[in-house]
């Protein structure tokens, strides 16, 4: 028989002339029992003297036999295996057990707390009906009744039917507590990927479609039918920013112009660091070029970039000649 089976049954009646014929009806054959790891003793102790069986007669099971003589008596020994983690799996109660606590009153008291035992109530049905036992009890497919005078092959088959009943439930309910573990830490996996994609959906607003844009100006229309500038349209359909700064083509672009304007071609090429970072709208990169762009600013970082204000910079470049060129007086002198 398997360690793990649970073979251990409690015997509650107040004569002990039934504790016998129990012990006579049930195999109870006295084997040497290996205790290296200390559990008969831990048995002993927390139920007191117990028959203790650990082989199989022939073909016959074997059982773990304790024994109460009273009720509340009975409950505390069925408290005290529970937390000890060796429980009962079969109780055979008497109905009348007095002075103290009948056998439906102790019943109620174990089941309160304890839901597994399956229970055995031995009557002769002069105590309570059976509709008054269940309307005590309650219904349920763990309460069993064996009518006094016992038929011993009734006892043998309900104490091997029980123990086999609870045994395979225990089995179920540890199963269904592992499900129940690996489920909810599989939730909490995916609760936890759940929230970083929600967190990366908030983040990002993504663009879909087709954006319809003017072939000429390069605006954008909306879906409210307004045109914006792309710069403007990135920035309200996403979380992204827009750096506007300056590619090396438009510089050398714009300096061209300013030549012009200014009529020679020695007009000195300030780096574009040297301007100030209010002429350009501060945001972040667009997309990334192949040529890389100057991100105008005071710092002198570069960045990839799009647009920028022209008027501003040509404004920032003719101070900035003037300061280094000044206009020189007819006579030559500044």
């Amino acid at each position: 028989m398997s360690e793990d089976y649970n073979n251990r049954i409690l015997i509650v009646d107040d004569n002990e002339s039934i504790h016998e014929d129990f012990e006579k009806t049930l195999p109870v054959e006295q084997t040497q029992v290996d205790d290296s790891s200390g559990f008969n003793r831990l048995v002993s102790e927390v139920l007191g003297p117990v028959e203790m069986v650990s082989q199989v007669a022939g073909k016959e099971p074997v059982y773990q036999l304790a024994h109460a003589y009273q009720g509340e008596e009975a409950y505390n020994m069925v408290r005290m295996a529970e937390n000890a983690g060796i429980p009962f799996a079969v109780i055979f109660m008497d109905v009348r057990m007095p002075p103290g606590w009948d056998g439906i009153y102790t019943i109620k008291k174990i089941w309160a707390e304890f839901k597994n035992p399956e229970i055995v109530i031995c009557t002769a049905y002069s105590d309570y009906s059976w509709e008054e036992i269940l309307a005590e009890i309650g219904t349920t497919d763990q309460l069993q009744f064996l009518r006094k005078p016992f038929d011993v092959v009734s006892i043998k088959q309900m104490a091997l039917a029980l123990t086999k009943k609870w045994n395979l439930a225990e089995k179920s309910r540890r199963y269904t507590a592992e499900l129940e573990a690996a489920v909810q830490a599989r939730t909490r996996e995916l609760q936890e990927k759940i929230d970083e994609l929600q967190k990366a959906m908030d983040e990002i607003m993504h663009l879909r479609g087709i954006l319809p844009m003017c072939a000429w100006c390069h605006k954008i229309r909306t879906d409210e039918d307004y045109w914006l500038q792309v710069d403007e349209y990135i920035s309200s359909h996403s979380l992204a920013e827009v750096s506007h700064g300056i590619c090396p083509d438009c510089y050398e672009k714009l300096m061209n112009e300013v030549e012009h304007e200014e009529g020679g071609d020695n007009v000195p090429h300030p780096h574009p660091h040297v301007f100030k970072s209010d002429a350009i709208a501060q945001t972040s990169p667009l997309n990334k070029k192949k040529k890389q762009s100057v991100q105008i600013s005071e710092t002198g970082d570069q960045a990839v970039s799009g647009g920028i204000d022209l008027r501003a910079l040509r404004e920032q470049v003719k101070k900035i000649q003037e300061k280094t060129h000044p206009p020189k007086n007819d006579d030559g002198t500044p």
